[in-house]
C-alpha cells in the first residue's frame, strides 16, 4: 500500500491524526517514500477495512512496511514507539516495536485469525508515541524505468506518449510516437517547452494501440507507460502488436499497481474477462466499463448509468482495468502460451506505484 501517494492525495482509504505527513527518506542508495509521525506528540493513521484489499487479505504479515527515526539521535530513547493495531468489533489486537535509530527494522502485523470474527471488518492502524525525534514508515520504494529503456534497441514505437515521451531517438534507437491527438492539439494543452521534445521532430504518426501505422514484422520494440489499463480487450491488442514485431522483438510495458494507487480500491481485473474480452474481437471500450468505472470512482452520482452514457460519449480516458503484477503474471502466461510470445518477465516492489515488464516474441 502506497501511503505517501494516498495521503497525499487525501485518499480516503487512509485516515490520519493532524500532523502525519507524506515525506521521503534515502537509505543507502535508495529513495523510501511513506510517512512522517511528527515529534513531540501521539498521532494515528487508520486505514479502515484494510483486510477487504486483496493484497493485505493475502495474509502477509509484514506488508513490505519498514520503520525508523526520521533522524539519528543523540542518546538512545526508550520512549520512542510505533504500535501497530489491528481493531473489529471492540476487540484489537497490538504489537509494539521501540525505535531507537536510522536503521530501518520491519513491520510486523498481528494476525486476523487471531480475532474472535476474523471475518468482520477490520481496520490497521499505525500509532506513534515519539517525544524526541520524528518516526519515519516507509512503505514502498520506485522502481526504475532504465532497464525498460535500455531494451528499447533498434526501431520501435512509443505508444501514448503525450507531451513527454520517455524513448529518444539515439544512434542505437529509432522511434515513432503514436498518439491519438494531433501535435496542435498537445501544443494548445502545453507550453512550447513541454512540448519541444516531443513534437519537434518528423517521428510523430496518428494512430490507435490497436491498429499502429507500421508494416508487419518491422519493430524491435513496442513501448508503453500507463496505458495498458486504458485498453480493452489487451489480449486482442498484444496479438496485433505480435504482428508488427520482428521475431525476438519485445513489448515494454509500465503498468500502475493497483496496490500502490487510488485503484486499490477497486477489484483487480481476472484472466476470463479479459479472455472474454478477445473474443468480442473489438477494441472499443462498451457502457459496462464506464459503468463499472463511474460506480466505483464517482458512486455520489444518483444516475450512474446516465453520467456513464456521457463519459462514453466523451470518449471520457478510464483506467478499463485494474493490475496488479499476479494478474499482468496471468495475462502474459495466458499469451505466451497461447499467442506466439516465448518468454517475459517483470519486475515489481512491494507497494510501489506501477511495475515493468517485458515481453518476448
Amino acid at each position: 500500500m502506497h501511503l505517501h501517494y494516498l495521503l497525499s492525495k487525501q485518499h480516503k482509504s487512509v485516515v490520519s491524526t493532524e500532523g502525519i505527513l507524506a515525506d521521503r527518506m534515502s537509505v543507502e542508495g535508495e529513495v523510501w517514500m511513506g510517512v512522517r509521525f511528527p515529534a513531540n506528540q501521539k498521532s494515528k493513521l487508520t486505514i479502515p477495512g484494510a483486510f477487504g484489499y486483496d493484497h493485505i487479505r493475502t495474509g502477509l504479515d509484514d506488508l513490505g512496511f519498514f520503520v525508523c527515526l526520521k533522524k539519528r539521535p543523540k542518546i538512545i530513547d526508550e520512549n520512542n514507539k510505533l504500535t501497530i493495531e489491528i481493531v473489529s468489533a471492540g476487540q484489537a489486537l497490538r504489537k509494539e516495536l521501540k525505535v531507537h535509530s536510522t536503521d530501518m527494522q520491519p513491520v510486523f502485523i498481528p494476525s486476523i485469525l487471531d480475532l474472535d470474527d476474523p471475518f468482520a471488518t477490520v481496520d490497521i492502524s499505525f500509532e506513534a508515541d515519539n517525544p524526541g525525534l520524528d518516526i519515519f514508515l516507509a512503505t514502498s520504494r520506485r522502481v526504475a524505468r532504465d532497464s525498460l529503456y535500455r531494451l528499447a534497441k533498434g526501431t520501435g514505437v512509443e505508444i501514448g506518449p503525450g507531451p513527454k515521451p520517455q524513448i529518444l531517438n539515439t544512434v542505437d534507437t529509432q522511434v515513432t510516437y503514436i498518439e491519438e491527438k494531433m501535435a496542435e492539439e498537445w501544443l494548445s494543452l502545453y507550453n512550447d517547452a513541454e512540448t519541444e521534445i516531443a513534437w519537434s521532430a518528423d517521428n510523430y504518426k496518428i494512430g490507435k494501440a490497436h491498429d499502429l501505422p507500421v508494416a508487419d514484422e518491422s519493430l524491435d520494440f513496442i513501448f508503453s507507460s500507463h496505458v495498458l489499463e486504458h485498453l480493452y480487450n489487451p489480449i486482442g491488442h498484444f496479438k496485433h502488436w505480435h504482428a508488427k514485431l520482428k521475431p525476438g522483438g519485445l513489448i515494454l510495458g509500465v503498468v500502475p499497481s493497483a496496490e500502490g494507487t487510488k485503484d486499490i480500491l477497486l477489484p483487480r481485473t481476472k484472466l476470463p474477462d479479459l479472455v472474454a474480452e478477445n473474443e468480442t474481437n473489438s477494441f472499443a471500450i462498451p457502457l459496462e466499463a464506464y459503468h463499472h468505472w463511474v460506480t466505483h470512482h464517482q458512486p455520489h452520482h444518483s444516475d450512474t448509468e446516465q453520467v456513464a452514457k456521457e463519459y462514453l460519449e466523451k470518449k471520457f480516458s478510464i483506467h478499463v482495468h485494474v493490475y496488479d503484477y499476479v494478474s499482468v503474471n496471468d495475462l502474459l502466461l495466458h499469451c505466451t502460451e497461447n499467442e506466439g510470445f516465448s518468454d517475459y518477465r517483470i519486475f515489481y516492489k512491494r507497494n510501489a506505484k506501477d511495475f515493468i515488464f517485458a515481453m518476448r516474441k
